[in-house]
């Protein structure tokens, strides 16, 4: 569903190759919606993904607190909605027996496009103007 292009890189290595796992992630929802897996599958989807992103977030949060990134409050404050909102999707998963495979999709796809693509790309030139090893 989603192809990693060289134009999502955000100028960090590390944080590149966590992307690259989230896309992953993605598109293992994707293909099981496809193959009719549905709602087992979406549940361990969005567990990993949880799990994962917590990892994720905190890394990008210390480098850009080591870093005194200006644009840290926003950026630390999409962290916390995408958190926020990818435990209710799972609550609704548990607790309702909803199937909101179609609904985390569209979610995870949008946020990639906005967050990655907009707000991490913001990285590249900052961590380039303060020539900061990546």
């Amino acid at each position: 569903m989603i192809e990693w292009q060289t134009d999502m890189t955000v100028g960090i290595e590390e944080f590149d190759t966590h992307h690259k796992r989230i896309i992953a992630l993605i598109n293992k929802l994707h293909a099981s919606l496809k193959a009719g897996e549905g709602r087992e599958v979406t549940g361990e989807v969005l567990t990993e993904l949880v799990n994962y992103t917590v990892y994720h977030f905190f890394a990008e949060e210390a480098f850009m607190e080591k870093y005194n990134y200006p644009e840290y409050a926003q950026h630390r404050t999409e962290h916390l909605n995408l958190t926020s909102k990818t435990l209710d999707l799972l609550e609704d998963l548990n607790k309702n027996n909803k199937n909101v495979g179609p609904e985390v999709l569209e979610f995870l796809v949008n946020w990639l496009k906005n967050h990655i693509m907009v707000t991490d790309k913001k990285f590249q030139p900052f961590v380039q103007r303060q020539g900061i090893p990546t």
